[in-house]
């Protein structure tokens, strides 16, 4: 038997809800609206940025985890609250060197009040973030880190995604999804 994942301490509400959703111009066409309500997976780390944080913070295994995002990121807030709720460091570079020496905006003064460390990179950088002089520059600056691309979609993003297909096995006929970086998709 496995040992349970780091996140899995947090309790979450799996498989979340599955909530109807009612409009006449639906109902006229014989047509059922059903929401997935990934929303309501934990309130720090809601929907598909749970799903594919999940299994890196499982791969992370307890190391600081560096990670990307714009200024806004919703994938660098909810790595930030999942670092301090787990208790391990993060680091967020973050596009657009300008935005350094100004005031944060509301997303990443969360991500700094949850005690993330952000890296301020010009956007020429951040275009390179995957090149490996890039990802060595940054791993020399804070040490063995796990790097979890922008929005966190890789394979073990998908692999957690995946869950969200299994969940609605027998439930929808047809899904449709809203994604950013296409890791949900």
């Amino acid at each position: 038997m496995s040992a349970p994942s780091p996140a899995s301490r947090l309790r979450p509400l799996l498989p979340s809800p599955v909530q109807r959703a009612e409009d006449e111009r639906f109902a006229r066409h014989g047509v059922t609206l059903l929401l997935k309500r990934d929303d309501l997976i934990h309130p720090d780390l809601p929907g598909n940025k749970w799903r594919k944080l999940a299994p890196n913070l499982a791969a992370a295994a307890g190391r600081p985890v560096l990670t990307f995002g714009g200024a806004y990121s919703n994938h660098l807030r909810a790595t930030a609250a999942a670092g301090r709720l787990l208790g391990f460091r993060t680091i967020g570079v973050v596009r657009g060197d300008e935005l350094a020496h100004r005031p944060l905006n509301p997303s990443l003064a969360r991500c700094a009040a949850d005690g993330m460390r952000l890296h301020f990179v010009d956007r020429a950088t951040y275009r390179a973030k995957a090149d490996p002089a890039v990802l060595a520059g940054l791993l020399e600056a804070y040490g063995d880190c796990e790097v979890v691309p922008e929005g966190g979609s890789n394979a073990l993003a998908a692999r957690g995604c995946a869950a969200l297909g299994r969940e609605l096995r027998g439930v929808a006929d047809v899904a449709a999804v809203a994604c950013g970086t296409g890791g949900t998709l």
